[in-house]
């Protein structure tokens, strides 16, 4: 679809290691092209019509994209309503429109809706530690008039739509990846302010390095298993989404290490090692990298090893 309306057609590993690349130099930035991203992998679910509403005009437009939160679609003498809340709207701010989920208040479904940003209040929510930048807020519909081509289904693509190997690929891992990626490019950000570190010692250095360099290893050969492999035979779902988490998790240690060692500094709000902690704890926080990775990967390998 990307080729089709002027987007790149970017690999997984291409992507990954652009997300990876932007994070070094900021976490908000790669955060955002992260998720604009998502919402255009979402894209294809929407009818001809529907693409065509969101995609007018002569600029690309910024999508954003949420499943936290839940509204409720009504339809009453032929106008279709939405009224809801959405919590992480990251990119809100600059985004043209939004992806939401909904209850089909007809038939008791979970769809999918896209509304026009400049119709939804923003509830200026995003108070945090990391990713300040990013602008992930809340969003509020009250009642908002919807046109029926709006709506798609959540799990599955429109026939008019082109598809690439992206849209093939599970969307909650894919995202898993793309999370990961961001993690390790602030990791190695911080590795790369060391610069503001004064007499590291070298063996606790090495053993950071070492840890950064074994999660991208693992990291680019994942990416590559799961971009140029024949299919799923190559790749478990449960194992890449465990992989993703862990990933995280050691970028966030290899932060942690590095801000130790920076000492009383890394005190300031303006030293720019703990800008890369606030972020990756953020980052690391998502739910798609959660501790419930984990689990699943171990309940699947006890079920295939026929452990009771």
């Amino acid at each position: 679809m990307g080729g089709a309306l002027g987007g790149m057609d970017d690999s997984l590993p291409e992507f990954c290691g652009l997300l990876k690349s932007l994070a070094e130099l900021n976490g908000s930035v790669a955060w955002l092209i992260m998720v604009w991203s998502q919402g255009s992998l979402i894209l294809p679910r929407l009818g001809t019509e529907g693409r065509g509403l969101l995609l007018r005009g002569p600029d690309v437009p910024l999508i954003s994209a949420t499943s936290a939160g839940c509204g409720v679609l009504t339809q009453k003498l032929g106008t279709f309503r939405v009224s809801g809340r959405w919590d992480y709207v990251s990119g809100i701010c600059h985004a043209k429109w939004v992806l939401v989920h909904c209850e089909d208040g007809a038939s008791g479904r979970t769809i999918g809706v896209a509304l026009p940003a400049d119709v939804l209040r923003i509830d200026r929510t995003w108070r945090v530690m990391g990713l300040e930048g990013t602008g992930s807020h809340t969003v509020v519909a009250d009642g908002i008039v919807i046109r029926p081509e709006q709506v798609y289904a959540l799990d599955e693509f429109a026939d008019s739509s082109i598809l690439t190997r992206h849209h093939h690929l599970p969307q909650r891992m894919a995202f898993a990846l793309h999370i990961a990626a961001v993690c390790l490019g602030l990791a190695s950000g911080a590795m790369n302010d060391l610069g503001s570190v004064r007499n590291p010692h070298a063996d606790h250095l090495g053993s950071l390095a070492a840890q950064l360099m074994m999660a991208e290893s693992a990291f680019e050969r994942t990416c590559d298993k799961v971009w140029f492999g024949e299919g799923e035979n190559d790749w478990r779902e449960t194992e890449v989404a465990g992989l993703a988490r862990a990933i995280c998790q050691t970028a966030l240690s290899v932060t942690q290490g590095v801000f130790s060692l920076a000492g009383s500094r890394a005190n300031f709000t303006a030293s720019p090692v703990q800008r890369r902690l606030r972020d990756v704890l953020a980052a690391s926080s998502h739910a798609n990298v959660d501790a419930r990775r984990f689990a699943t990967l171990g309940e699947a390998l006890i079920r295939r090893r026929g452990v009771t």
